[in-house]
C-alpha cells in the first residue's frame, strides 16, 4: 500500500513539474511577443511614416495651381484634415488614419475618422499628364483607352461617367486641367480605379474626396478581420499554433464575426454578374478585409479584384506545363490546356469557394453548438464548390442563401445590429 502512494505522490510530482514547465515556456513566449512588439512600434515606424512630406508634397503643388481636389482647402488652407496613425509598410506608399475636424457647434457635430493613401514613389513622374492643351474630349479618349487596357475589353460608358463627375470638383460641367491631372494620378492605383468599378458598394470605404493623388475613404475600426495584424518580427519569432492562438482570442465576439461574413457574402453576391460582368477576388485575403464599429465589413485592398475579361486574358497568354501554372493572384486558378501548351482562361473555383475556405476557422471558433454541424456542413458544401460543376450555379445559389441565412438568424435580433441597420 505504502508502494502505492509512493507512486502516485511520483506521479503528481511529476505532472506538477510539467505543468510548471509548460507555464514557464507559454510566460516566455508571452515576454518574446510583447517584447518584439515594443522594439518593433520603437523602431520600425518612424522610418516608414512620412506625414509632413505627404502633405507638404500635394499642399505645394496645390498651391501651385498644378492639382485640384474636393478636399485640398480642408487639407492645405484650412487645416482640418489630420494624418495620425500611420499604417504603412513602404516610405513610398503612404496610408494614415486621420480625422477630419469639425466645428463643436452641435454634439452630433464629431470628427471624423479617415481612411488616406497617397503614393508618394519618386520613381513616378506625377501631375505631367495630360499635357497643357488637352481638350476635354481628348482626355475621354485617353480614359477610354487606360480602361481598356487595364480592366480589357468592354464598354466603361458608366465608370467613366463617374471618373469624370468626381474629378469635376467645382461642377461646372467641365474637367480642369488641375482637375483632369489629378484624376490621372489616381487612376494610376489599381485600388483607386477599382473603387470607381465597384461604385458605390456599400462593401468597401466610401470616397469622401481627394486632394491630387492623396484620397481620402471614410475611417473604419478594425483593418483586419481578426481585430489585429503581427509585425513580421512577431510572426517570425512566434510558432504558427501560438500565432493563431492570439490572432483567435484577439478576433471579436462570435455575433460580430457572423454579422460581418453576411456581408462579405452580400459582397461576393453584389460582384457576380453586376453591370461589370463577373469581377474575381484574385489577391484577397484575410488581411485585407476590415469592419466598421457596428461590424458592417469593409474590403479594403479591393486592387486585388479584377474584372473577368482582365483575369482571362492574363492566363490565356500564359505558357504552362501543369496547371500549378496557371495562378493569378492567391485564388484564380485555371487549367492547363496540353494540347495547345496555354492556360484556359476558365475560371475553375468560385469567389465563394474562396471565401469560405478563408473564413472556415473564423466561424467555426467559439461558434454557438446548436449550429456547428449545420455550419460545418455548409461549409464543407462550399468549399468544394467548382465552376467546371453541371449544377454550378444552382449550387452555388443554394450555399450562399443557406450560409447567409443561418449566420443572420443567429444575429438579426441583436439591437446593435438592427441599430447599425436603421442608421445605414
Amino acid at each position: 500500500m505504502a508502494g502505492h502512494y509512493r507512486s502516485i505522490w511520483n506521479f503528481n510530482v511529476r505532472m506538477g513539474r510539467h505543468r510548471v514547465k509548460l507555464k514557464v515556456v507559454v510566460l516566455i513566449w508571452l515576454l518574446l511577443f510583447f517584447g518584439a512588439w515594443v522594439i518593433y512600434l520603437s523602431y520600425a515606424g518612424p522610418d516608414v511614416c512620412k506625414g509632413e512630406l505627404a502633405k507638404d508634397y500635394i499642399c505645394d503643388n496645390y498651391s501651385k495651381g498644378i492639382i485640384a481636389g474636393s478636399l485640398c482647402p480642408e487639407l492645405c488652407q484650412l487645416q482640418k484634415i489630420t494624418l495620425d496613425g500611420c499604417l504603412s509598410k513602404d516610405a513610398s506608399y503612404q496610408v494614415y488614419e486621420g480625422t477630419l475636424k469639425k466645428p463643436p457647434k452641435r454634439k452630433r457635430n464629431m470628427d471624423e475618422e479617415l481612411y488616406i493613401k497617397q503614393d508618394l514613389n519618386p520613381r513616378d513622374i506625377r501631375f505631367s499628364k495630360p499635357a497643357s492643351g488637352t481638350s476635354m474630349e481628348d482626355f475621354r479618349i485617353m480614359l477610354s483607352a487606360y480602361l481598356k487596357t487595364h480592366l480589357g475589353e468592354g464598354k466603361y460608358d458608366i465608370i467613366q461617367s463617374r471618373i469624370l463627375d468626381i474629378a469635376d470638383v467645382n461642377n461646372d460641367g467641365k474637367v480642369s486641367l488641375p482637375e483632369a491631372r489629378s484624376m490621372w494620378a489616381l487612376l494610376q492605383e489599381k485600388e483607386f480605379l477599382m473603387m470607381m468599378v465597384l461604385g458605390n458598394s456599400d462593401y468597401i470605404p466610401k470616397l469622401l474626396g481627394f486632394c491630387g493623388n492623396m484620397y481620402i475613404m471614410e475611417g473604419v475600426y478594425s483593418y483586419r478581420l481578426f481585430g489585429t495584424e503581427f509585425p513580421s518580427i512577431i510572426d517570425y519569432l512566434l510558432p504558427g499554433m501560438v500565432s493563431r492562438y492570439f490572432k483567435r482570442k484577439m478576433a471579436p465576439p462570435w455575433s460580430d464575426k457572423a454579422h460581418i461574413v453576411v456581408g462579405l457574402l452580400e459582397f461576393v453576391e453584389e460582384i457576380l454578374d453586376g453591370p461589370m460582368g463577373n469581377l474575381y477576388m484574385c489577391n484577397v485575403n484575410e488581411l485585407g478585409i476590415g469592419y466598421t464599429g457596428h461590424s458592417d465589413v469593409k474590403v479594403l485592398k479591393v486592387e486585388g479584384i479584377l474584372t473577368e475579361q482582365a483575369v482571362q486574358t492574363s492566363l490565356q497568354e500564359r505558357a504552362c506545363t501543369v496547371s500549378a501554372d496557371c495562378a493569378l493572384g492567391e485564388n484564380c486558378r485555371s487549367f492547363c490546356d496540353s494540347s495547345t501548351g496555354r492556360c484556359s482562361g476558365e475560371i475553375i473555383q468560385p469567389n465563394l469557394q474562396r471565401v469560405c475556405h478563408m473564413l472556415r476557422d473564423y466561424l467555426l471558433d467559439n461558434s454557438p453548438y446548436e449550429i456547428r454541424a449545420q455550419l460545418r456542413v455548409l461549409l464543407d458544401k462550399c468549399e468544394g464548390l467548382e465552376k467546371t460543376s453541371t449544377n454550378m450555379q444552382m449550387d452555388h445559389s443554394l450555399v450562399l442563401n443557406n450560409l447567409k441565412s443561418l449566420l443572420w438568424k443567429q444575429v438579426s435580433h441583436l439591437k446593435k445590429f438592427s441599430k447599425a441597420a436603421k442608421g445605414s
